[in-house]
């Protein structure tokens, strides 16, 4: 028999899901348990599932029947997004589980392990004050708050997550404090919604004060803000980023689409003409400002001269990091009564068109770039071959915005280096290490 028992995670999703991954390593770890990489071997399988859309239900899905198939001997546990929106239905769906875990019973996961009498031996929790082991190189995840307080009539988000709850200011910056102190030189803070930070406590410029604290913490080299709510964006933003060395000119502002039409549909603020007006006022305060945002195709009201619109759009306001996402209807949630009228071939075809305009933008953008020397952070060697190193430049945020592979000179994984860019090759850069 084995002395310590053994589990394997994988981790589906958005970066908060990733902080709750790390939360359940931390909590295993405690209890004893040994995290192994070999699946058909683990006693315990947990998948920490994504249920933002349909087609992250059925990748969700499938990881849970292909990982039971592999181990059926494991006792599988479904953590995340998917027991929040479907709860008792999965019972019957999946047999294959053995739990299903709500996010606020991630801590006690290992007493629920050992009451389920599936397991042999017992438990032995150690003490541990470590709220997660940090699986990113260099870099982690600070998430802020959890569910969101708006009304997006296409988001299912509040009704899996449930309303806005603020984390603590303290145990905010006690925690950035632990992942620096890790190794993590750069803090990405994410939630549904950053702006909305503090609202649900009554604070006004909650943000602008965790900024503040964050800024303050030794050895923390950069600050990355992730989701910003285009109305919500506080007015003193523009000064602290300014004013402060760590907090990166890079915003996250998902405007979702230009058309006033699909906007108010979208349950969405905002005009063509006051968005246009807010990038520009926001490129004016911030010098070097780099912006990244997220378009949707093929809402219901999305007709053909809202997607036009949506072109003219991409085509000219040089976002310079774009995703795309095909709409999809979402059972209770407010756009599902319109239906899902754009044909998926139409959908699809209309998000090619939009990345083809943005990869044109994007090849100028990075060529640009070619002799100038920026910072990077180091992530490793490359997984692509051991003979690289990569890492990312301050402005590409991890995982979303390309890589940059190191061509000559040495670092250490999580060191911030300055490089010369020598070469652009699609969302990709090259460069060697000048210092």
């Amino acid at each position: 028999m084995k002395s310590r028992r053994t589990y394997y995670i994988v981790s589906l999703g958005c970066p908060k899901n990733r902080v709750d991954s790390e939360r359940i390593l931390a909590v295993m770890s405690a209890a004893d348990y040994s995290f192994t990489d070999d699946r058909t071997a683990a006693d315990v399988i947990i998948v920490n599932t994504c249920a933002f859309i349909q087609e992250a239900v059925q990748e969700s899905v499938n990881a849970i029947l292909d990982l039971s198939a592999e181990n059926p001997e494991a006792f599988l546990v479904v953590a995340g997004c998917l027991p929040m929106r479907y709860k008792v239905d999965l019972q019957e769906s999946l047999p294959e589980v053995g739990l299903f875990l709500s996010p606020d019973s991630l801590d006690e996961l290992p007493k629920i392990l050992k009451a389920s009498g599936r397991l042999p031996a017992a438990v032995t929790k150690r003490t541990s004050r470590v709220p997660r082991i940090v699986t990113t190189p260099g870099y982690a995840y600070l998430r802020i708050a959890e569910g969101c307080f708006r009304n997006c009539a296409y988001c299912a988000i509040p009704s899996i997550r449930g309303p806005l709850r603020s984390e603590p200011q303290e145990k905010l910056v006690n925690e950035a404090r632990f992942l620096v102190e890790r190794g993590a030189v750069e803090l990405v803070l994410v939630a549904q919604d950053l702006t909305a930070y503090g609202k649900d406590q009554g604070r006004k410029n909650a943000l602008i004060e965790l900024l503040a604290e964050l800024d303050a913490i030794s050895g923390l080299r950069w600050i990355r803000l992730l989701y910003l709510y285009p109305e919500g964006i506080p007015q003193d933003l523009p000064k602290l980023i300014n004013q402060s060395p760590k907090i990166l000119p890079y915003l996250d502002i998902p405007l979702q689409h230009v058309s006033q039409k699909v906007l108010k549909s979208m349950r969405r603020p905002g005009k063509p003409e006051t968005i246009l007006k807010r990038i520009d006022r926001l490129r004016n305060d911030i010098p070097r400002l780099v912006l990244r945002s997220t378009l949707m195709v093929g809402f219901p009201t999305e007709g053909e001269d809202e997607f036009r619109q949506l072109e003219s759009f991409v085509a000219t306001c040089g976002i310079d990091h774009l995703g795309f996402f095909i709409y999809s209807p979402e059972e209770g949630t407010a756009a599902f009564r319109l239906g899902d009228p754009v044909p998926a071939k139409v959908k699809r075809k209309r998000a090619a068109t939009l990345r083809s305009i943005h990869s044109k933008f994007l090849r100028k953008r990075n060529k640009a770039k070619v002799g100038a020397i920026e910072e990077c952070l180091v992530e490793g060697v490359s997984p692509e071959t051991e003979l690289l190193l990569q890492g990312r430049l301050w402005d590409q945020a991890p995982e979303v915005d390309g890589s940059l592979f190191i061509t000559a000179g040495l670092s250490a994984e999580g060191e911030i280096h300055k490089v010369r860019i020598t070469d652009a090759h699609k969302t990709d850069l090259f460069g060697e290490i000048v210092e």
